[in-house]
């Protein structure tokens, strides 16, 4: 745990590629001290059908969850929606002076009663 799920509309600009946002988004949830280095799991979805507003016009826009287990209070997880946040903001440009790009990010709590993990080794 964490598992961070950033979707990309396919018209996205980005000033470097899915896998170096990956691993900006990776290195600010280390820095955060709420996780181990191999507990933390990443991974971009480019949208193909997407929609924003109903204006027929290209709109961009990126949404990442991070999904965590219960148990840490609401300033921690605005820090972790906030850091997520200006990875992904210093990621994108928009693709000229008028247009723009949303990001947002949420943080989901799963219920640790009921979460399992098993990591399977190769000497099984």
């Amino acid at each position: 745990m964490p598992h961070l799920i950033i979707e990309i509309t396919e018209n996205t600009r980005l000033t470097c590629s899915q896998e170096e946002l990956l691993d900006e988004a990776n290195a600010a949830l280390l820095a955060s001290g709420q996780f181990g280095e191999p507990d933390i799991k990443s991974r971009c979805i480019t949208l193909t059908s997407y929609r924003q507003g109903t204006e027929a016009r290209e709109r961009a826009f990126v949404h990442a969850r991070l999904h965590i287990l219960d148990g840490r209070d609401l300033a921690v997880r605005q820090a972790l929606s906030q850091a997520i946040c200006e990875v992904i903001a210093d990621a994108v440009r928009p693709a000229n002076a008028e247009d723009s790009v949303q990001v947002s990010v949420e943080v989901v709590e799963m219920e640790r009663a009921s979460f399992t993990k098993q990591i399977v080794s190769g000497s099984h």
